[in-house]
């Protein structure tokens, strides 16, 4: 009943040159630019994060400001190979995890 689409359309559709990104190797190549950007925008900063923070909690001593993932400033009171006491106050030590450590604030000697 009502057609939209012209023979002109039609004609202009079918004879228009593929542009850059068409053809059998257009899909291909778009997904690895996105892998690229995607890889070099978020996985490989977010990796480097990771060993710094990794590198600061096997270095972590008696002294030691850290913030744990739940929030909690506290300081280092003894450090175990899986476990880390923390002194939140005068009276109060927590026990945690070593990979609770969200981040070493200060080192114990005051930098």
């Amino acid at each position: 009943m009502f057609n939209l689409v012209t023979d002109a359309h039609a004609q202009a559709g079918a004879a228009a040159p593929g542009g850059f990104f068409s053809g059998p190797l257009a899909f291909p190549v778009m997904m690895g630019l996105m892998f690229a950007i995607l890889y070099f925008m978020v996985i490989r900063p977010q990796s480097a994060e990771r060993k710094k923070l990794e590198q600061a909690i096997a270095k972590m001593q008696k002294g030691d400001k850290v913030i744990t993932t739940s929030g909690i400033l506290a300081t280092v009171w003894s450090v175990d190979d899986s476990k880390v006491v923390l002194k939140v106050n005068d009276e109060v030590k927590i026990e945690f995890l070593r990979s609770a450590i969200a981040s070493v604030v200060t080192d114990g000697k005051g930098k």
